[in-house]
């Protein structure tokens, strides 16, 4: 089971996708975390620098199409220091929430979180 938005606006190549391990993603539910970091390497910057993204999709661990995972409107990505470590931080708060999956005793829920007449998604 997808998503709406997931099958219909957010396409691969305008969606960044993080993978945050149990600990962070109970942090992010929560809203204690609303600034999400990965370290400046090769690797990212290939996937974050001059990339036009309209989505950030964090999920929950690797896996199948039942894992949680929270889509987000993109805010960006800033080149920041963290703990003297060169980062790119990117902004989740609750602000730019479009579309959250959560499993409830082996259910799989699906919440949308945006006014249905919001055109700026688009």
């Amino acid at each position: 089971m997808s998503g709406k938005l997931n099958n219909e606006i957010a396409k691969d190549n305008d969606t960044l996708y993080l993978i945050v391990v149990k600990e962070v993603w109970d942090r992010i539910v929560k809203g204690d975390k609303i600034i999400e970091y990965r370290e400046r390497t090769k690797y990212w910057d290939k996937r974050i620098l001059n990339k036009p993204y309209k989505y950030v999709r964090i999920t929950n661990g690797y896996g199948n199409d039942t894992r949680p995972y929270r889509l987000y409107k993109y805010g960006g990505a800033t080149q920041v220091m963290k703990d003297s470590i060169e980062c790119f931080a990117i902004p989740i708060d609750e602000t730019l929430l479009l579309e959250s999956r959560d499993k409830v005793n082996q259910e799989v829920l699906i919440h949308w979180h945006l006014d249905i007449n919001d055109t700026s998604i688009q």
